[in-house]
């Protein structure tokens, strides 16, 4: 496994690495991520804080706080591409479209495990990984 990878946005002003093992991988299907980005669940990683740093531009970083949830979407202010959100337990949850774009392709050691939160589901996904409540 990589020891970290880089993430950027569209347009290339903000950089971030991603250090050591993600503490989650898989599709979440939770309420708060379908409403906050606007998606039928969210197939992400999910890293500790202390294993995310911006790189460049931080200052083009932008950060909004749903009013509803305790989610934090950061995202670029010139392109508006997600970088990452936070969580209630403040995991930095980046995006595996976007792990796949910065790098080329999804590395094996940063897909999917499984479902969590299936039950909140509004479709279906018919693979064999395992279903979370």
């Amino acid at each position: 496994m990589a020891e970290s990878y880089e993430i950027t946005c569209s347009c290339g002003d903000v950089r971030v690495r991603l250090s050591g093992v993600p503490r989650v991988r898989g599709h979440c299907h939770c309420n708060a991520c379908r409403t906050v980005l606007n998606v039928p669940y969210h197939s992400v990683t999910a890293w500790n804080p202390d294993q995310v740093e911006v790189t460049s531009e931080p200052d083009r970083l932008v950060t909004f706080q749903h009013p509803d949830f305790a989610i934090k979407k950061v995202f670029c202010a010139g392109c508006g591409e997600v970088l990452y959100n936070t969580n209630k337990m403040d995991w930095r949850v980046v995006s595996q479209l976007l792990l796949s774009k910065s790098i080329g392709h999804l590395p094996p050691e940063l897909s999917s495990l499984s479902h969590f939160h299936y039950a909140a589901r509004i479709v279906d996904v018919n693979d064999d990984l395992p279903k979370k409540d």
